[in-house]
């Protein structure tokens, strides 16, 4: 499908997967990063499932083809909402009560809030209900996380400062970050790598390769597959409709995180 014809559908699943990340802000365990309301990416579910809520085996899953959210026990789902026609609220009560027939404590579960103008707006958020159909732009889109996972799999495995690849509920992004400490926290520096399917700064899923501190605009260094973004943020970025033939994802990410690593002056 055209990538930049998936707009509705990644909103739907970015919306979607709140549900996740609230069970996960209320009943994870806090983390230094808050990485507690991240999920991940389960090719075998091919969904997105978040982490096991603590001292049970209990976890939510979210089917992205038809857009169900799912509760998971030992891996196997006990519970099922089709979101299609659900609110927001209706489907957050749903999880809560869900969750409080299994003995969870749920009512601390509440929707996460997010600065104003830095998640997308929709009429999900005003009371409208989840859309049916479209089943195929939804499955679109969540290709690209899994045709991203083995890729940054491949980096955290080979660079040991790689953080463990989480997807962001906030701008539902999937990404490593590699950290390299320095003697104080300022000189500390940061690599990050992941994709995302489309935001403010895209319309259209894109992979992105961001060194921290930004490097000088008049220093950036041409690049072989991409280029470089620099409003608001900087890193080089491949779109998805750049990206010509199979290899050209693998070489954009194995070359730019290499000069990425030289901007830094780091291995």
């Amino acid at each position: 499908m055209n990538p930049q014809a998936l707009i509705s559908d990644r909103v739907q699943l970015h919306y979607a997967v709140q549900f996740i990340a609230a069970v996960g802000a209320a009943l994870g365990k806090p983390q230094p990063d808050g990485s507690q309301v991240t999920l991940d990416w389960d090719e075998t579910l091919f969904g997105f499932v978040g982490k096991p809520i603590p001292d049970t085996s209990i976890q939510l899953a979210l089917l992205p083809g038809s857009l169900t959210s799912v509760i998971l026990k030992d891996g196997e789902a006990i519970a099922a909402l089709p979101l299609a026609g659900q609110t927001m609220q209706q489907s957050l009560d749903w999880h809560k009560a869900a969750l409080a027939k299994l003995g969870i404590p749920a009512d601390s579960i509440k929707l996460l809030e997010y600065p104003p103008d830095d998640f997308p707006d929709h009429p999900l958020a005003h009371g409208a209900a989840f859309e049916s159909g479209r089943s195929a732009g939804r499955e679109a889109v969540a290709a690209y996380f899994a045709q991203t996972q083995p890729l940054l799999a491949k980096i955290v495995a080979e660079n040991p400062a790689a953080a463990a690849i989480a997807i962001w509920p906030h701008h539902f992004d999937m990404a490593t970050l590699m950290t390299y400490a320095g003697p104080t926290d300022a000189d500390t520096k940061y690599l990050g790598v992941g994709m995302s399917p489309g935001d403010l700064s895209y319309a259209e899923p894109y992979w992105y390769i961001s060194p921290y501190p930004y490097p000088e605009l008049s220093d950036l260094p041409a690049l072989d597959f991409g280029s470089w973004h620099t409003a608001h943020w900087v890193g080089a970025v491949l779109k998805a409709t750049d990206t010509k033939k199979a290899t050209d994802l693998p070489a954009f990410i194995d070359r730019t995180v290499s000069i990425a690593k030289q901007i830094l002056s780091v291995s």
